[in-house]
């Protein structure tokens, strides 16, 4: 019978045993003190329902914990050495048990993983609203980080140079209106008297 060996690294490999008492020799244990059964899961494969179950060790030496992530409800136990994964019918006969079946039972274990493509569709979905005008020709957001891809070098420097008159511009308004200057001031009592000295008065 086919049965699935979760070695300590994580990595999972499908080996043959002729009976369900010889596990523990397959996980590479000398004897099978300790070696039990430590859950099952129960999943439904065409019309009929499938226990799997987990043999496996919760005692060994450190650093030889096993690092595969197992779904729950022993998701955080800790296990030592390699385990094996049988298949059972509900008549208690040993089924073969491959690894792209397992993979599948995992996934319906975590209630399905999550597909990428579909948050990044969703993503999509938020500018759809938006008109045509707040967007670049590439459908991104105009927020002032992403630049469009028709702007060059030149465009941006006579834009900047644009913003440089207005700014002069104002500029000069203001001084206008702040230093008015009238030249009948230069008459008034206050204006200095110009005095012309000779040579023999220096």
């Amino acid at each position: 019978m086919n049965i699935l060996i979760v070695e300590k690294t994580g990595n999972i490999k499908e080996s043959k045993i002729k009976s369900p008492e010889d596990i523990y020799k397959k996980c590479g244990f000398k004897t099978p003190k300790d070696f039990e059964h430590q859950t099952t899961w129960t999943v439904e494969c065409g019309n009929e329902n499938v226990d799997v179950r987990l043999y496996a060790k919760t005692t060994g030496r450190a650093n030889s914990e096993n690092k595969y992530e197992f779904p729950p409800p022993v998701d955080n136990e800790l296990y030592f050495g390699s385990v094996a994964l049988l298949a059972f019918s509900q008549d208690d006969e040993i089924l073969d048990l491959y690894s792209e079946t397992w993979e599948k039972i995992y996934e319906d274990l975590y209630g399905g993983f999550e597909d990428l493509g579909e948050e990044d569709s969703s993503e999509e979905d938020e500018l759809e609203d938006v008109p045509d005008e707040f967007k670049t020709k590439e459908g991104y957001l105009k927020d002032g980080f992403v630049v469009p891809d028709d702007n060059n070098l030149e465009d941006v420097m006579e834009d900047s140079e644009q913003d440089n008159e207005l700014i002069i511009e104002y500029d000069g308004e203001c001084d206008e209106d702040e230093d008015e200057y009238d030249e009948s001031d230069d008459d008034s009592e206050l204006s200095e008297d110009k005095y012309f000295y000779s040579d023999e008065e220096l």
